[in-house]
């Protein structure tokens, strides 16, 4: 289904269900990758299928503007906004706290060593290390380096599916490589875990805003930009929570028949 070339062409398919346990959560949700792995959370598929439920009537939500998703990893709180008309055009979700504890994410202290990146350009090597990089687990793994130079110039085909199968990663990881435009601005390329290269990451950038913060890098609020769009992200002062703002658009519908 998520073949570009044979199918409807997606980073993953995500899978509605009903709650497992309907006091604690409206709907349950499942990610699978492309390449057929099953994902942890999605931030922007979160608000997608936060949409669907709600304009299509398939749960009753505990209020008509919030739904509560049990998304396996973590159970994510979804406002929606609506437009004029009374559809849902953008959703904001409580991605929740993130964990920095190398065993939890999970990292392999001992294959955590600094990391040549290859990048376009005059500077051809770039070196990651504890200084420029930071590991986040948002409910699925990630790995942050923060750039002295433009994103756009990382080999983004090449690096990231050695980054991503690293053996410091057990599970795998997602990287993000992010250029720091102020701290209240990011520019932010992502190669995800199971799907590669893809135009947004909405878990990463969350992941990013809370490493941004926790290395004083960025402020609580961050306009994140990459080439699918926008995001923005608030990290929650009092609570460490991490909510995350963006767009949710229906391109069509249809019938699969394999």
């Amino acid at each position: 289904m998520s073949d570009r070339h044979r199918g409807v062409g997606a980073d993953g398919i995500i899978v509605l269900l009903p709650a497992t346990d309907p006091a604690r959560a409206d709907v349950r949700m499942r990610i699978l990758n492309s390449d057929g792995s099953e994902g942890g959370i999605c931030g922007n598929g979160t608000r997608c299928a936060a949409k669907l439920v709600v304009e299509r009537g398939y749960v009753a939500p505990r209020d008509p503007d919030r739904v509560l998703i049990d998304a396996g990893a973590r159970l994510l709180d979804v406002e929606v906004h609506r437009d004029a008309s009374g559809l849902v055009s953008s959703a904001t979700v409580d991605m929740g706290p993130p964990v920095f504890e190398l065993d939890r994410v999970p990292v392999d202290r001992a294959h955590v060593r600094p990391l040549t990146l290859h990048m376009s350009g005059a500077a051809a090597e770039y070196q990651i290390d504890h200084r420029t990089a930071a590991f986040v687990s948002m409910g699925n793994p990630h790995m942050v380096c923060f750039l002295s130079e433009p994103a756009a110039r990382v080999k983004l085909e090449e690096e990231g599916p050695r980054f991503e199968n690293h053996p410091a990663f057990p599970q795998r990881i997602n990287v993000h490589f992010v250029t720091v435009r102020s701290p209240e601005e990011i520019e932010l390329r992502t190669w995800e875990r199971g799907a590669g290269a893809t135009l947004a990451c909405a878990s990463g950038a969350c992941a990013v805003a809370a490493a941004g913060v926790a290395l004083g890098k960025l402020g609580r609020r961050l306009r994140v930009r990459m080439p699918g769009g926008e995001l923005l992200v608030r990290v929650d002062e009092p609570t460490g929570h991490v909510l995350m703002t963006g767009e949710a658009v229906e391109i069509f519908s249809g019938e699969w028949r394999p």
